[in-house]
């Protein structure tokens, strides 16, 4: 377990210090925002057409090649970085970096699905999705700090460093390997295994909520930063509201694991998407970094609540395709990583910045209702 949060740790402070500047480093190369929106969603590509097939393979490959390959990719896509010198590399470094990003959440997730003992999993969550959240928490400061002092390159250059704790993986146990490859054998064929998830009227509610949470949380990677310079801010500044979310996220993340064994999950979905919404909506009509800086942290919060939440509740209905379970989870999260910047993107290209954040706020509200009757009518 201390080796797959040390993995996870390395990674999102690079990937939190690395990610929030790719528009920024788009629109010196473009000055289109659908461009720019495609560069973000480029991250997504590969890993929406092998998600499904990634959460398979994972029931039956062990946990450490898996994490193995991820670390490669990062490390490649960290160096493509380096050299990119027009929109296109820009594009294929991203993609490459996707399909890392991809391996490293589906493997650790389902070894800990499979790994927890009995009552343990929401801790084992929540303390991957809390070495997450400090990565994330120090990235974007420290990619900002360094951008502001010196240049894209350099940040680019540590985070080939950062890649490096990946590949402690390597000393990673997989204890229950031969037993994976016989059960995923009697469950039988990957279509069958994904209508009996889509027939779950509760699995789909759960899908939905993920969907519209990284939706709208994906705005912080895309056009958050470019909504922050328009308003006059630095990438100092832009860095620090950023971190801000992130430090949200990790504090909710001390905790979660306890909350989610004494509050429903219901009214934690709905406080999750309440924040979120708020946030949306009001970040456009800000002028002030204070107050930007109070309705991160909401945004953090909300995000923080809803990505654990969602783990577990995945894993609850998984039963023992724990692996595709994570599979059709990190698919829906690609989805929604992909085309949110590319639906945005497009707003932004016709109607501006706020009219982006105003559509997805609605989304959010549509989502609620809409769960709320998938609930109601559920068998």
């Amino acid at each position: 377990m201390r080796l797959i949060a040390l993995a996870y740790l390395a990674h999102f402070l690079r990937h939190g210090m690395v990610f929030p500047l790719i528009p920024l480093f788009a629109q010196r190369m473009v000055d289109s925002d659908i461009m720019i929106g495609a560069a973000v969603g480029g991250f997504s590509l590969l890993s929406l057409l092998l998600a499904l097939p990634m959460g398979s393979l994972s029931d039956r490959l062990s946990a450490r090649s898996l994490l193995l390959l991820s670390a490669f990719f990062n490390l490649v896509y960290s160096l493509l970085l380096i050299v990119a010198h027009n929109i296109w590399m820009l594009i294929s470094a991203q993609m490459i970096g996707g399909l890392g990003f991809l391996l490293l959440i589906i493997s650790s997730q389902t070894w800990v699905s499979e790994h927890a003992e009995k009552g343990m999993r929401e801790r084992g969550f929540g303390f991957l999705s809390l070495a997450a959240a400090v990565g994330q928490t120090i990235g974007p400061f420290l990619g900002g700090f360094i951008l502001s002092r010196t240049s894209f390159t350099a940040v680019f250059s540590l985070a080939v460093l950062f890649c490096l704790p990946g590949f402690s993986a390597a000393g990673l146990r997989d204890e229950n390997r031969g037993r994976k490859k016989v059960s995923a054998r009697e469950r039988g064929r990957l279509r069958k295994l994904l209508i009996g998830l889509a027939a779950d009227p509760k699995m789909c509610v759960v899908l939905i909520l993920t969907f519209v949470a990284v939706f709208a949380a994906n705005l912080r990677s895309s056009f958050v930063p470019v909504l922050f310079k328009a308003q006059g801010m630095d990438e100092g500044t832009i860095g620090l509201l950023l971190s801000l979310f992130a430090l949200s996220m990790t504090l909710v993340r001390l905790v979660i694991g306890r909350v989610m064994g004494v509050v429903s999950r219901k009214g934690l979905f709905g406080l999750a998407l309440a924040l979120i919404f708020v946030a949306t909506a009001a970040l456009p009509s800000i002028s002030r970094v204070y107050i930007s800086a109070g309705v991160m942290l909401l945004f953090g919060m909300g995000f923080g609540i809803s990505q654990p939440l969602s783990m577990v509740m995945v894993s609850d209905r998984a039963g023992e395709t724990s692996g595709l379970a994570m599979g059709a989870r990190f698919f829906v999260i690609t989805l929604a990583t992909m085309f949110s910047p590319l639906l945005t993107g497009l707003v932004v290209e016709g109607f501006g910045l706020a009219a982006a954040f105003y559509c997805v706020a609605g989304m959010l509200l549509a989502a609620g209702v809409l769960i709320r009757l998938v609930a109601a009518n559920k068998p």
